[in-house]
């Protein structure tokens, strides 16, 4: 009768141990030689059994590397703790019909002795066998076992180099998802929760890395991989999964219990830790998932404690809960990222303009190019989701390329019709990285036959331009040529006029945000009022943007604002009504706009 009793362990230590590495059994090579050269026998051999074969790794003396389970000798070792020997199997009921018995090999004697775990588990056999009956005294017994037992430990040395973080010497993430899958294979489903830790900012730790080598760096990890230990002991193992950062398990634990253990944690990892002689403060940022005990919900599990553990960092939290509405936010925006070239080449994207109005003359004097993008999934993308995430990718400067191609042909349109209407265009910080954005702009205008000054360029303010040194020399070129420059949402963050003197702008464009709702609030007329005026004696043009009704419109020409755009004067639209609204403009009065 075969031993099936621990098949559900067994198959999954396999899988955690990865004992079907060819290389292990190179590793083990060694030990069947030495095994049949002890013994004096022709045949040596280590043997793995899962749930329906045996599969020999290592061995001497016959070329054989699978048999089925259920003719295998050595499947009857799986359930003892000693020596199984037979002296002559020809004689054995249970093996006188085993192909090895009858077949061309005709082998008479074996003996095995399991491979058995720490964990108590066995996993195969170490066998000899010889074609001649003979018996194995004790003491020949006992050093089959001991030969045994050296090549569980090799496995486990083998199998654990890949598997443990050297700096710590915790498991790794390699280990900590095998154990995953291991708990989901062999336990009934039960309730866990997961936690990662990052308990160092990653540039701090560079920083810190090459200021003071990475010994001191290294002494900082163990020292925060024993803190972690030191409160999570007789609780959890824990795992150190990338260079900051640790994970453990919690079983049956509520969110109260989980998030009292992470208080605790959090105040014995704060305390400083040095760094030579420099004391540092560990950052303490969790992301905690629950899950349970099944392949489909483990599989996953690290990502989704990342994707809770990267928006506590975000937010400046100990520790965030993973959120469904999080991760499909977080996916959708990859996805957008991800179908962005193939909607470029496909021809998704399109613009439209949304004319501007000069305040004295009531006339529209500019249209600003405004991207748009109807995925054929999602159907359409609102540019204040789609903008950010291409802003983040190499892709951001070919779209810019792209929209300054068509906007300069659509310009070059109007100039045959509505001459000296000009065109507004939004660059990314992102557009300078390649030194290239004033190239390849002068080179589009002159190909489309328009001059600079019927060209306004739009960049967002902000300290962006210190980190950009490309940015500047470019700008001023542009700026030397005859494009204007435009500081876009001036108000909405940085805006300080300090900065300004740097760059070689003509226009502010003041923020929406403080523009909508003007007229009922006292602190924005007061900051609008006092940027206009300002900008005024500074010598720059002034743009408001979203204005959305009479009041606030009337309160910009009292202010003296040279120009304003938004729904109240006019909404995004195509090219065509651009053009009919500018020609009926200048024609006669400025029509109602919705």
């Amino acid at each position: 009768m075969l031993d099936r009793s621990n098949d559900v362990d067994r198959i999954a230590l396999i899988e955690a141990l990865n004992v079907m590495d060819p290389a292990l059994g190179t590793a083990l090579d060694p030990i069947a030689e030495l095994t049949a050269f002890s013994f004096g026998v022709p045949i040596a051999w280590v043997s793995i059994l899962d749930a329906d074969h045996q599969h020999i790794i290592s061995r001497v003396g016959l070329a054989i590397s699978r048999t089925e389970r259920h003719a295998s000798i050595c499947a009857r070792v799986l359930g003892s703790n000693t020596v199984m020997q037979v002296a002559d199997l020809r004689q054995d009921p249970r093996f006188a019909d085993n192909p090895l018995v009858t077949g061309p090999e005709q082998l008479r004697f074996y003996a095995g002795a399991p491979l058995v775990t720490k964990a108590g588990v066995a996993l195969g056999t170490l066998c000899i066998m010889d074609r001649t009956p003979r018996q194995l005294s004790a003491e020949e017994q006992l050093q089959l076992q001991t030969l045994s037992r050296v090549v569980v430990a090799q496995m486990e040395l083998k199998m654990s180099l890949g598997r443990r973080e050297q700096i710590s010497g915790l498991p790794n993430r390699h280990q900590f998802q095998a154990d995953l899958n291991a708990l989901a294979r062999h336990a009934d489903a039960r309730a866990f929760t997961a936690v990662v830790l990052d308990v160092f900012d990653l540039q701090s730790a560079n920083d810190a890395g090459q200021a003071l080598g990475m010994k001191p760096v290294e002494t900082l990890l163990r020292q925060a991989a024993l803190r972690v230990q030191d409160v999570l002991r007789d609780l959890a193992q824990v795992y150190h999964i990338g260079v900051t950062r640790f994970a453990f398990l919690l079983a049956d634990h509520s969110h109260e219990q989980t998030e009292a253990l992470l208080d605790r944690l959090r105040i014995r990892m704060r305390r400083p830790l040095m760094a030579g002689s420099i004391p540092m403060s560990p950052q303490f940022h969790a992301g905690v998932c629950d899950f349970v005990s099944v392949p489909e919900q483990t599989g996953d599990l690290v990502r989704k404690c990342l994707v809770a553990m990267h928006h506590a960092i975000q937010t400046d939290a100990c520790l965030c809960w993973y959120s469904q509405e999080r991760d499909d936010a977080l996916r959708r925006r990859y996805r957008l990222a991800s179908d962005a070239g193939r909607g470029l080449a496909q021809h998704q994207f399109s613009l439209v303009y949304q004319p501007r109005v000069d305040l004295i003359t009531g006339l529209p004097v500019s249209a600003e190019a405004l991207l748009r993008w109807t995925h054929p999934m999602l159907g359409p993308v609102s540019p204040g989701e789609f903008i950010p995430v291409l802003e983040r990718t190499a892709l951001m400067p070919a779209i810019s390329r792209w929209v300054i191609d068509h906007a300069l042909a659509q310009a070059a349109q109007w100039q045959k019709i509505v001459p000296g209407f000009s065109l507004s265009l939004n660059l990314s910080p992102r557009d300078f990285d390649d030194q290239r954005v004033w190239s390849v702009l002068s080179e589009r205008l002159q190909a489309h036959g328009l001059a600079p000054g019927l060209i306004e360029i739009e960049i967002t303010e902000g300290q962006w331009l210190n980190h950009h040194p490309a940015a500047l020399p470019q700008l001023r070129e542009m700026a030397a040529a005859g494009v204007r420059i435009a500081i876009d949402d001036f108000g909405s963050g940085y805006s300080n006029f300090g900065y300004l003197s740097e760059v070689p702008i003509s226009h502010i464009k003041i923020d929406q945000t403080l523009v909508t709702g003007l007229a009922r609030s006292r602190t924005a007329r007061l900051k609008v009022e006092a940027i206009i005026k300002l900008a005024r004696q500074l010598g720059y043009r002034t743009v408001a943007e979203g204005v959305e009704n009479e009041a606030e419109l009337s309160l910009l020409r009292l202010w003296g604002c040279d120009e304003a755009q938004g729904y109240h004067l006019a909404r995004p639209m195509h090219p065509d009504a651009v053009l009919h609204l500018v020609s009926a403009c200048r024609a006669g009065p400025l029509p109602d706009a919705g």
